[in-house]
């Protein structure tokens, strides 16, 4: 079985990519989103939690997004705790889930694959990246934000974006297709 990454900043076009690799057949895991339903599922999750930021951060049994995120905003600490609270139990869930598909191939969707230490359990990694220009034009008009804070958003995100670790990158602009260069690297991997 060949285990994919996909990987990139905000705007970059990392969904766009899981679509073209969806409509060839192959499964793609949401990590972002799937760790969002498992900080409200994963007793595990929920408990380390609260072991270590109160009991404000749920409510009703769901996360309170706006509680932990003012709590861990800032802090390098504190979103370190939540990291290795929630990361360990993606990448078992993955793993889990990547053995239930029956496919000669997976990938797994995640802008932050290499805080999460999902690279070891990869074969290839795959960085989309597209021109800043067009990143912030994506950017505001999905996030309804000011040119400034998304130019902001993308450099913060630049600095750490693992790029130089990835083995491919598919550039995601008007002049490269995504699609085009998703079926050579399904063709280059020979099966």
């Amino acid at each position: 079985m060949i285990s994919i990454g996909i990987t990139g900043i905000i705007g970059s076009g990392k969904s766009m990519l899981s679509q073209t690799f969806r409509s060839m057949g192959i499964p793609v895991y949401d990590a972002d989103s799937k760790a969002k339903s498992l900080m409200n599922s994963n007793i595990r999750i929920k408990d380390a939690l609260i072991s270590n930021f109160g009991e404000k951060t749920y409510i009703d049994g769901k996360i309170n997004k706006e509680y932990l995120r003012d709590v861990v905003f800032g802090s390098e600490e504190k979103r370190l705790i939540v990291n290795s609270i929630v990361h360990p139990a993606v990448k078992e869930d993955y793993i889990a889930w990547q053995k239930e598909t029956n496919s000669d191939i997976t990938a797994i969707e995640s802008a932050i694959l290499f805080d999460a230490k999902l690279e070891d359990i990869l074969d290839h990694i795959i960085f989309v990246d597209a021109p800043e220009d067009v990143i912030v034009g994506r950017i505001c008009l999905r996030d309804k934000v000011s040119e400034e804070i998304a130019i902001s958003k993308i450099r913060l995100q630049r600095k750490n974006s693992g790029r130089e670790k990835c083995d491919f990158v598919f550039i995601n602009d008007r002049e490269h297709s995504l699609i085009e260069q998703t079926e050579k690297f399904i063709k280059d991997l020979n099966i």
